[in-house]
């Protein structure tokens, strides 16, 4: 593939605001995971979510406005500003509005308002309905409104892919951007944990819950029992190589390749396959470090263990792994935040950990990173899982070093 590179990194996690702040709670293995207090989870067996704290996008969007926008596309505004602000982009007078595309992962967003809306028309009937939850009920609502507030006039697009969700969205975009379709993309994933997502990912039991040890996220711990569902949103802006040299950008990585394979019948079969072609298409042979999806649910963390040793049966155990989704919950577009973890993990040259990781699995034999870990970073090689047979790889590199 033609040669894609990152410029700008915008994020909104539970761990942090802003990429800096974002690094800095992953470097110390904040937990961003805590007790919800926003809605009655009294009937549920599940406490606990990731959910952002301190946002106030007062700073990047106008008050009169926020009132008019879902929490997912105040996300998303917020974060895609912060990420051009990092690029050093302004749309207009850097590039065109009509050379600019927004392509964003977003799945369940837009549910508190088609809940508010909905009820509002069981409970009350059709004449009083507020007419500014309807455009905020849909999925592509963040994008949307992310285009309007920002000024893109170029392709705009909302991928939904279960839990590649964002590694679908990122793909796409860096195909449309060697395709020419424009000369700068907006890319990554958003997510919202609303009350109605919580209690349908509680009644699948899916979600962690308290067997004695607390309820926790623990990626590949032997005493997993479930993710803890999060929120938040990581956006990059994606540019060709030669338009980032010409205007003297900070580079932060390329997509060297990428790898996408199907079926839920073998599952690890599917994720060997989408590693394999990622390093086919990178002609890579050496990997610094494994961004795992583990998300601390106990099949899909062993699922991904197999299929790496699958695709890589001589020298994964040697690879360092780790997954932030112990600090920042898993969400359907989570992705976004990992990969923008990636890149900051690139620039630094450290590892952040696996918290909760206590007691190995024998079935996840990996080399988990429990502490932080300061070592030259110039391949990542990011897994997406989605165990309903859609699996994804990324391989991330720079070639620079490491600051």
């Amino acid at each position: 593939m033609g040669t894609v590179v990152i410029t700008g990194v915008g994020v909104i996690s539970p761990v942090g605001i802003g990429k800096d702040d974002f690094w800095k709670g992953l470097c110390e293995g904040r937990d961003g995971i805590g007790e919800i207090t926003t809605f009655d989870t009294t009937p549920l067996r599940s406490k606990k979510g990731a959910l952002v704290k301190g946002f106030t996008p007062k700073a990047f969007i106008p008050p009169l406005k926020i009132r008019r926008l879902d929490r997912a596309s105040q996300f998303a505004i917020t974060a895609a500003q912060m990420a051009l602000e990092d690029a050093r982009l302004t749309i207009g007078e850097d590039v065109a509005p009509e050379r600019t595309g927004i392509i964003l992962g977003s799945g369940f967003c837009g549910l508190v308002n088609s809940e508010a809306f909905h009820r509002g028309q069981v409970l009350r009937g059709p004449g009083d309905l507020n007419p500014i939850l309807f455009p905020n009920t849909v999925p592509n609502a963040a994008a949307s409104n992310a285009s309007i507030e920002l000024g893109i006039k170029g392709p705009n697009s909302t991928v939904v892919q279960s839990f590649c969700t964002a590694e679908a969205a990122f793909l796409f975009a860096c195909r449309q951007l060697i395709a020419h379709k424009a000369d700068v993309f907006v890319t990554g994933g958003v997510d919202e944990l609303s009350p109605m997502l919580y209690r349908g990912w509680n009644e699948l039991r899916q979600t962690a819950w308290d067997t004695g040890e607390g309820e926790k996220s623990a990626p590949y711990d032997l005493k997993r029992n479930g993710f803890v569902p999060g929120e938040g949103t990581g956006i990059m802006i994606l540019e060709r190589e030669v338009d980032a040299l010409r205007r003297k950008a900070l580079v932060y990585g390329q997509i060297l390749g990428f790898g996408i394979a199907g079926s839920a019948a073998h599952p690890a079969e599917g994720v060997a396959r989408a590693i394999s072609g990622a390093l086919k298409r990178g002609g890579m042979k050496t990997i610094d470090f494994i961004d795992g999806a583990g998300n601390s649910s106990p099949r899909l963390d062993a699922v991904e263990t197999e299929g790496l040793m699958l695709a890589l049966p001589h020298h994964v155990r040697d690879i360092p792994v780790s997954s932030i989704k112990s600090m920042v919950g898993e969400g359907i577009a989570s992705g976004g935040m990992r990969i923008a973890a990636d890149l900051l993990a690139m620039e630094h040259g450290f590892i952040t950990p696996t918290i909760n990781y206590e007691y190995p699995d024998p079935l996840c034999g990996l080399r988990i990173v429990r502490e932080g870990l300061k070592a030259p970073v110039k391949t990542i090689l990011h897994t997406g899982i989605s165990l309903d047979g859609t699996y994804m790889a990324i391989l991330l590199g720079r070639t620079d070093g490491v600051s």
